[in-house]
């Protein structure tokens, strides 16, 4: 009983020591690109890459000890939302338990607005990777000055 009292509040020094971290990383000026929303405390928020390029947002997410068929992808409001469920086979005796973590979750902006009919998704080794073309009207074009 004592044992899962500390679990937690280790569990959530952890994750005050990782939002400090990431507060003093971030430049107070830089727009913020992730939104953070968990479902409860057994979700886990995974590590996501967002990068551009001419013609597709890329979303880049690490989703260890997931298959491909439990990964949910949503796409609205030039938002992603990623939920994956991991399945666990639990302790007869457990002695130390810090993964007790049900799945990740987390929801992503995106820097474009995107064709989500062209959406396409990968998972290998446990890495997600999400290629969205961008709409037509939001592409870079050049125009040539005469």
């Amino acid at each position: 009983m004592h044992r899962d009292v500390f679990d937690e509040i280790r569990r959530i020094q952890r994750e005050l020591d990782r939002l400090l971290s990431d507060i003093l990383r971030t430049p107070l000026w830089a727009p913020p690109r992730r939104t953070r929303a968990t479902l409860a405390p057994e979700y886990r928020e995974p590590l996501v890459d967002v990068y551009e390029t001419d013609n597709e947002v890329v979303v880049v997410a690490e989703l260890p000890g997931v298959n491909k068929e439990d990964i949910q992808l949503s796409l609205y409001n030039k938002t992603l939302e990623i939920k994956a469920e991991t399945r666990r086979e639990e302790a007869e005796r457990p002695y130390q338990l810090e993964r007790r973590y049900t799945g990740f979750y987390t929801k992503v902006s995106l820097p474009a607005e995107v064709d989500p009919s062209k959406a396409k998704a990968t998972f290998r080794n446990g890495v997600l990777e999400v290629k969205l073309p961008k709409l037509e009207a939001v592409r870079k074009h050049s125009i040539k000055v005469e």
